[in-house]
């Protein structure tokens, strides 16, 4: 069985359009088709990745060819960095979800970054930090929670994080790997949400209540 430890649940930072169009400025941008790989699991850890447009799949496949999904990482968002300051091989694959634009961030540019703005060491200590925290939690949540309600705490989390703090752009498909489990449990457990009133799915997208939010009671009604 598939199985995802939700680190798409952890409070990430973004980088803003303004941000992100300063780095396409002074690096380069590497343009991906939908499936192509980023990153392999096991390669070296020299850089890390800003998503600049698109969307990016992070995982692990098994031996057996399964893959285990963690993230759907969307623009401003970064990945790759524990590799990168621990020094060790990626933990991790990481796909192109449709066609997606990149930037990699290597030792050189980040020390520019950061002599320009301090800032930059802030937020990337904030990212990591955030990640390790909710780690442990949401290991132990995933284990012991219905697929409704960790469907739940997910779409919580990705709504919280939106612009409008209500519209999560994904897929069903997206969000099945991101649950661990396949279109049909998901599409069940979807149906069973928007019975409750919590959500009102729409394509390519789904609206969440105003009343849903990770520490609210709708989480487990």
């Amino acid at each position: 069985m598939q199985r995802s430890y939700h680190f798409a649940l952890a409070e990430r930072t973004r980088l803003a359009r303004a941000e992100r169009e300063r780095l396409a400025a002074i690096a380069p941008v590497r343009s991906l088709a939908d499936g192509q790989f980023v990153q392999h699991q096991g390669d070296p850890g020299d850089t890390f990745w800003v998503v600049c447009e698109g969307h990016v799949l992070a995982g692990r496949h098994a031996e057996d060819g399964r893959f285990t999904a963690f993230a759907v990482l969307g623009p401003g968002d970064m990945f790759g960095e524990l590799a990168f300051f621990a020094g060790v091989p990626r933990q991790a694959d990481a796909i192109a979800s449709g066609p997606a634009r990149l930037i990699a961030i290597g030792r050189p540019l980040l020390r520019r970054l950061m002599a320009e703005d301090i800032g930059w060491a802030e937020l990337l200590l904030r990212s990591l930090s955030r990640q390790l925290a909710v780690t442990l939690d949401i290991i132990d949540a995933e284990r012991r929670l219905p697929a409704a309600d960790r469907l739940v705490r997910l779409l919580a989390a990705m709504a919280a994080d939106a612009p409008d703090r209500s519209t999560v752009r994904a897929t069903q498909q997206q969000l099945a790997d991101l649950l661990g489990v396949s279109r049909v449990t998901l599409g069940a457990a979807l149906r069973e949400l928007t019975a409750r009133g919590l959500v009102e799915p729409g394509y390519g997208h789904i609206r969440v209540a105003a009343s849903l939010s990770p520490g609210s009671g709708a989480l487990y009604s």
